[in-house]
């Protein structure tokens, strides 16, 4: 994962509009495609030969479903369409009154002075509040104004991919038929009679969806793992260790999150305003400036 990460960051700058022309479609359109896929499969595939189709579960099973792909869904867009850039602030905000001009910085790219935890990014072309990073996966750069709806996004792919691992392996366990399709349980039970029963199209297709959960589950789980670090201590993915800003969890929460905090859990159109624009952070102890 780091490997892959190294290199994305150094494609990204040395040839940022190359990577952005195919790093752009190929994020989201593997989060669509992947989304679209394992919730048919799952819902028209895996959980009818669980539950009774005319049943209660099955009909909790596609509430459940639909309201995960709709936070996955919307929260990735709502992502993408909220810009966390220092322009986007108002105009008057954009210019430090004198008290707080020595806690800002200057940008050599933008040439202007930018608030604290903000950074140039070399995609987006801009400067960003509280930058966390570039996400490929939403298209956007994410940062203090919609940083909510990324989190959120990671955590529902992530429930999103356990709950479809989770009811595949339910499937293997209360279904022989499929079991004695599934490579590793033979394997495992150390006897040849996978090899002696023959491949057909149904073994295949056990097989292979069952590797694409395991990986469908693993990425996800390794995003949420860097961000949950980020909002408990009110860092960000390149400033892992400055702990100046962590206020308590708490404080940390409704400072990303804003004032309706856990709410916004439920859906990406509720509306939860931040603390303040990005520009004012309170730290632990007061940031002196160095002349």
């Amino acid at each position: 994962m780091c490997f892959v990460m190294v290199g994305c960051k150094y494609v990204a700058n040395a040839y940022p509009r190359q990577f952005i022309m195919t790093a752009h479609p190929a994020g989201v359109g593997l989060v669509l495609s992947g989304t679209a896929f394992f919730t048919s499969v799952e819902m028209f595939y895996v959980v009818p030969m669980i539950f009774d189709p005319n049943g209660l579960m099955y009909k909790l099973a596609w509430l459940v479903a639909i309201f995960i792909v709709y936070n996955i869904l919307g929260n990735m867009l709502a992502c993408h369409r909220t810009s966390s850039s220092v322009a986007s602030l108002p105009k008057d905000r954009q210019i430090p009154i004198p008290e707080e001009k020595h806690l800002w910085e200057h940008c050599d790219h933008c040439q202007m002075l930018v608030p604290p935890r903000s950074w140039h990014c070399n995609l987006c072309r801009c400067c960003i509040l509280r930058r966390d990073h570039h996400c490929i996966f939403t298209a956007s750069c994410i940062g203090h104004n919609n940083y909510r709806y990324f989190f959120w996004f990671t955590v529902y792919m992530t429930i999103g991919t356990v709950l479809a691992l989770a009811t595949y392996l339910l499937l293997l366990i209360i279904n022989e038929e499929i079991r004695r399709k599934y490579m590793l349980f033979h394997f495992f039970q150390l006897y040849p009679s996978f090899l002696t029963s023959g491949i057909d199209l149904l073994c295949v297709l056990v097989n292979v969806l069952f590797v694409l959960n395991v990986y469908a589950f693993i990425f996800p789980l390794m995003m949420i793992a860097f961000q949950i670090p980020t909002l408990y201590l009110n860092t960000t993915f390149y400033t892992s260790k400055d702990l100046r800003y962590n206020l308590g969890f708490r404080e940390n929460f409704k400072c990303l999150m804003g004032t309706r905090g856990l709410w916004t859990f439920l859906s990406p159109a509720i509306k939860s305003p931040l603390l303040h624009d990005g520009t004012k952070w309170e730290t632990k102890q007061p940031i002196v400036s160095i002349c």
